[in-house]
């Protein structure tokens, strides 16, 4: 069980994730690790932890946050890692024993 929820192997699981999905970019790996890492990211970090242009880094926090992955309390405060049910298969794949 430890090793479900060791650091390390998240990061990995979020970027298969972000690989298999259709609907996020590359960059939105390095958004969601760095959620992981600092449990929460300001808005105005995403330009600097993708490496994009602002409005290219603004759609990627866009999706990621559509997708369910990250959330907020407020529509500008600081977004966190969430894991949407319909991510659990992939971010914790030995979580759940298969029947």
């Amino acid at each position: 069980m430890s090793q479900l929820f060791e650091i390390n192997a998240v990061a990995r699981s979020l970027r298969t994730y972000v690989e298999r999905s259709d609907k996020l970019k590359p960059e939105a790996a390095r958004l969601l690790e760095e959620a992981l890492l600092r449990g929460e990211i300001e808005r105005g970090d995403v330009v600097r932890i993708t490496g994009l242009p602002e409005r290219s880094a603004r759609r990627i926090l866009k999706d990621v946050i559509d997708s369910g992955l990250l959330a907020s309390a407020t529509s500008k405060g600081p977004v966190s890692l969430r894991f949407p049910a319909d991510a659990l298969e992939t971010l914790f794949p030995r979580l759940f024993p298969e029947t």
